[in-house]
């Protein structure tokens, strides 16, 4: 079984933080939260003193980044999205589909791997195991006689498969996005 994705944020209440003191707690981002309880926890709420916060710190199991001033909305379709791809079982396309784009893509990344746009090989990190999958499982010109199985250049054909379609390999293995 596959760890679902997560995100947790470290919301800070910030004049207290411009006051010199941190108040701020760890909020686990899911469909579920409560922001305007979580606000309140930390002292930020409507037409008081203190009634903005900052993201001072994330903690992510797919190297997602958020900035400072990411928005309760940004984050609660964040959530929505990293449940629809827990719910999918697409943890590990997803992961490596982010990590071929760079890991500010998250938008990007889940529009791909939600629609399928992409071709993933686990357990394939290197042109010749590349090479070696494609013409086993005959994506590569189709069968092959037993007398020129010998005569093949595996990291070769995977090299041209990588740098034809754009592919790359990744912590998992191989992956192609269009």
């Amino acid at each position: 079984m596959t760890d679902d994705l997560y995100l947790n944020v470290y919301l800070t209440n910030l004049g207290k933080y411009n006051e010199g003191e941190l108040l701020g707690k760890w909020v686990e981002v899911t469909t579920d939260t409560d922001w305007k309880e979580e606000l309140k926890s930390i002292g930020v709420a409507d037409n008081t003193e203190y009634e903005e916060y900052f993201i001072t710190d994330l903690e992510s199991n797919f190297g997602l980044h958020v900035n400072e001033y990411t928005s309760l909305q940004e984050l609660n379709e964040i959530a929505e999205k990293i449940e629809e791809i827990n719910n999918e079982n697409l943890q590990i396309e997803f992961q490596s589909i982010l990590e071929s784009l760079g890991y500010d893509s998250f938008e990007e990344a889940y529009n791909i791997c939600i629609d399928g746009n992409y071709w993933y090989c686990d357990d394939v990190f290197t042109d010749e195991d590349l090479g070696q999958y494609s013409v086993d499982e005959g994506l590569f010109c189709g069968e092959i006689p037993d007398g020129l199985i010998n005569y093949i250049d595996y990291e070769a054909i995977g090299r041209d498969i990588r740098l034809g379609n754009g592919g790359c390999f990744v912590a998992n293995g191989y992956i192609e996005t269009f």
